[in-house]
């Protein structure tokens, strides 16, 4: 198996993988969502999971995946889509300081990242895909001109790349923009605080006084709500790209700073 045809078969899953993500979704949850990392249509740990099982089996002597055996193709499958979805996790959660999908309810799972019965999903998948799709696939790549292919193919991973890019970048300005609005929170429930002890701790001598502080600091109050839903509106305004589209892909994303403001952006923005 050429490394020509290992690209196309990474593509060609991942977009399988992204429309069995948003068929999934629409059925279980009632939304047709883009449920990919990046805003096109792929899914690239599906691709990188089949692509390494390929690779394995072929490694393994079984050239062909019509007569391999299907229990071998359902073990590889298992431990390899599994370690590419551990992998997939644990990276965005380090690198982004967020959970994208977390399997913390599921029995036997491994930090939330994976669990058992998605495994075994897993496994089965991939030995029916192997043995009934991909010779489809496979034919399908066969029958492509080569030179034809390699340019479509260096179309396809230009727009990957860019994708890639632009995600990231989407998602470090989000970050940024959590942590502003966690700032501007604190600073609201310091100006109710410091209200209240002035009142209650009698600083505030005379009527005029205190009206004119209580003024002062219900405007400085407005301000900072305004800033604060000014930055969830502009986070939760565009729903097909950008941060508002992962937050409406991924709606059991947790972040690990600044969680309580992922959540209270959720309740109040996500249609």
């Amino acid at each position: 198996m050429s490394i020509y045809s290992l690209l196309w078969f990474f593509m060609i899953y991942s977009f399988v993988g992204w429309v069995v993500e948003v068929a999934y979704h629409a059925v279980t949850l009632g939304k047709v969502v883009n449920r990919g990392f990046l805003n096109g249509p792929i899914c690239p740990v599906y691709g990188v999971g089949v692509v390494l099982v390929l690779t394995v089996m072929q490694l393994l002597g079984d050239r062909n995946v019509e007569t391999s055996n299907p229990l071998v193709m359902f073990g590889v499958g298992i431990v390899l889509a599994t370690l590419a979805e551990l992998v997939a996790g644990f990276l965005l959660d380090k690198l982004f300081h967020a959970r994208w999908w977390d399997y913390s309810k599921e029995k036997f799972n491994l930090n939330g990242y994976i669990c058992l019965s998605f495994s075994i999903i897993w496994g089965l998948a991939i030995a029916f895909v192997l043995r009934v799709i991909q010779p489809l696939f496979a034919g399908f790549v066969d029958h492509i001109p080569v030179t034809a292919g390699c340019v479509i193919l260096a179309v396809l991973y230009g727009v990957l790349i860019a994708d890639i890019i632009l995600t990231t970048l989407a998602v470090l300005k989000f970050n940024k923009e959590l942590e502003r609005m966690s700032q501007l929170r604190e600073a609201i429930l310091k100006v109710s605080d410091g209200m209240s002890e002035m009142i209650g701790g009698g600083t505030l001598k005379t009527i005029a006084k205190l009206d004119e502080g209580k003024i002062r600091a219900e405007e400085h109050k407005a301000e900072l709500e305004k800033k604060l839903a000014g930055l969830r509106n502009d986070i939760t305004r565009h729903k097909i790209y950008g941060r508002g589209r992962i937050i409406r892909a991924f709606p059991d994303m947790k972040h690990r700073k600044y969680g309580d403001i992922l959540e209270w952006i959720k309740e109040r923005s996500v249609k």
